[in-house]
C-alpha cells in the first residue's frame, strides 16, 4: 500500500477547538469565514441570531462563476438555525447554505475541498468554556 501526502492550493482547516480555527496552521480565535483562496476574520462578531444577508455580502459580491456551489454554516457548539427568512434571501442571492454545529462544518469542509469542490465555511467559534 502506498501512502501520498494530499496538498492543496486551497485553504484548509488544520484544527478547530473550543476558542480557537486555524486555517494552513494560523490560529483565530474570531468567528471566520473561509474560501478557497480568503480568510476573514472577525466575519461576525456574535451568534447566528445575529447573521444577517450583510455578513453573506463577501460571497454574493463574488462573480457568479467564483461563487462556492455550498456554504457551510457552522453554529457553534450546538446545530441551531439561523432566522429561515435569512436562508431564503441567501438563496434568492445564489448562495446554498447548509447549516451544521462548527465541528461538522469543518470536517465537512475538509472533505469537500478534498473532493475539489467548490466551498465556503462560515464558522461560528465553539466557545471556550465548551467541551
Amino acid at each position: 500500500m502506498k501512502f501520498q501526502l494530499e496538498t492543496s492550493d486551497n485553504n484548509l482547516i488544520s484544527h478547530y477547538g473550543p476558542g480557537v480555527l486555524a486555517v494552513n496552521g494560523q490560529e483565530y480565535t474570531s468567528n471566520l469565514l473561509i474560501t478557497q483562496n480568503a480568510v476573514l476574520e472577525n466575519w461576525c462578531d456574535g451568534d447566528v441570531s445575529t447573521l444577517t444577508e450583510a455578513h453573506f455580502e463577501p460571497l454574493i459580491s463574488l462573480p457568479d462563476d467564483s461563487r462556492p456551489e455550498i456554504v457551510l454554516l457552522g453554529s457553534g457548539d450546538q446545530h441551531v438555525f439561523p432566522d429561515m427568512q435569512l436562508l431564503v434571501a441567501l438563496k434568492r442571492q445564489g448562495l446554498t447554505v447548509e447549516v451544521m454545529n462548527t465541528r461538522a462544518a469543518c470536517r465537512t469542509y475538509s472533505v469537500l475541498v478534498s473532493e475539489y469542490r467548490s466551498v465556503a465555511a462560515a464558522l461560528i467559534q465553539i466557545p471556550a468554556d465548551s467541551d
